[in-house]
């Protein structure tokens, strides 16, 4: 089984898969897949990424971290594997320092403190049960003004030039083919037609746009907009707070 979420934003929507929340999540293994569409928010502050060695500032850093470790230990517990991409609100310093590994025919990042939490790269193809996937993290910030450069914002938040290119690299080696596209942001063209509002181009829409005309694919899932849209005559279905399984 492969269902696909969108943003958890680290602890303040990842319950929505919880057993509770979603009780199909009781009937998973760790052969079944949860996909989140990036901004998966761990780790997302600094702090959560320090030591027992490192001094530790304040009251709030420590509870932080502690809550971190927390959902960590939660995550690794959950039943089935945790794939993720991610977003605009992801620590991306964090995880271009990270070891990278092959699975499922593409790269990705094993996340250090649980190993059914995984990073699926930027403009990488996966078999995951028999089907495929293109994938490419990433998107502009709405709320950069308000972020703190290097706390709670970070430029690798739109996909270098090498990344876009590997993308496209990637699905030309493919023929242009594959079931299905998840990405954070949606394709730059789409967004009048299915939100019925105008936001200013940013370079992964934009990107994406070349994807979306290019590319023989069945279905498309994407986070980010804080919407829940299905829109079957555009091939696309933008989640948030909705769990969806794909049927292949």
């Amino acid at each position: 089984m492969i269902y696909v979420t969108g943003d958890t934003h680290g602890n303040i929507d990842l319950d929505k898969i919880s057993r509770k929340n979603f009780p199909k999540a009781k009937e998973m293994i760790r052969g079944d897949y949860m996909i989140i569409c990036g901004d998966f928010g761990f780790p997302f502050l600094p702090s959560d990424t320090w030591g027992d060695e490192d001094f530790i500032p304040n009251k709030d850093a420590r509870s932080n971290r502690k809550s971190y470790l927390n959902k960590m230990e939660w995550l690794r517990d959950y039943p089935a594997t945790v794939l993720w991409l991610d977003g605009n609100h992801d620590n991306h310093p964090f995880w271009y320092s990270q070891p990278v590994t092959e699975w499922n025919g593409g790269l990705v990042n094993i996340h250090p403190l649980a190993d059914n939490v995984i990073h699926l790269k930027r403009g990488e193809y996966y078999t995951i049960d028999g089907a495929t996937f293109w994938v490419m993290g990433g998107a502009e910030s709405h709320d950069k003004p308000y972020c703190i450069p290097g706390y709670s914002w970070w430029e690798e938040e739109i996909p270098s030039w090498d990344e876009m290119n590997h993308g496209i690299d990637t699905l030309e080696a493919h023929d242009n083919q594959v079931d299905y596209i998840l990405t954070h942001t949606m394709p730059q063209s789409l967004v009048a037609p299915i939100l019925h509002q105008y936001f200013e181009p940013e370079p992964t829409r934009s990107y994406l746009d070349r994807v979306y005309v290019d590319t023989d694919f069945k279905y498309w899932y994407c986070g980010h907009m804080h919407e829940d849209i299905n829109s079957p005559s555009y091939k696309i279905r933008l989640l948030y707070n909705d769990i969806v399984k794909i049927q292949d």
